[in-house]
């Protein structure tokens, strides 16, 4: 039986942002902005829904409300909680600068779950919470 290869050009799908759901959308923008120094890309506030992002290089991170998610969905979403495990999935944050950066982070609020740490590849990674409960990887970049 032959093996028969469908191949995807490489600019035809592309990560265009990650959207976090959360409780209040302006306190996550203004979050990241102060501890991670992302600038802010975009907001808007329609009722008890809202949306936002801050830019990250070529993939955005965005923010959406709660009730979005749940009219966008058809079905409520398990929300992140700082009185809860983490859920489980992490964003990562690259950054040549990470004790500088991981200072920044914890002085704007930020849980430590593990400081700096090199790892075995050579990679230094430190992992942190943000002020809704989402768990965020601080690493250099690899190589």
């Amino acid at each position: 039986m032959a093996l028969i290869e469908k191949t995807i050009e490489p600019a035809s799908v592309s990560l265009g942002y990650v959207i976090l759901y959360v409780a209040d959308v302006s306190a996550s923008l203004c979050f990241y902005t102060e501890a991670f120094g992302l600038p802010r890309r975009f907001f808007h506030v329609d009722g008890k829904k809202a949306y936002g992002e801050v830019e990250t290089g070529a993939t955005r991170l965005a923010f959406a409300s709660l009730n979005q998610a749940t009219e966008h969905l058809k079905q409520e979403v398990t929300a992140a909680s700082l009185d809860k495990a983490p859920l489980a999935v992490e964003i990562a944050l690259v950054t040549k600068n990470l004790p500088a950066i991981y200072a920044k982070a914890v002085k704007a609020g930020a849980t430590v779950v593990s400081e700096p740490e090199v790892k075995p590849w050579g990679q230094t990674v430190a992992y942190l919470r943000d002020n809704s409960g989402h768990l965020v990887e601080l690493c250099t970049p690899v190589g």
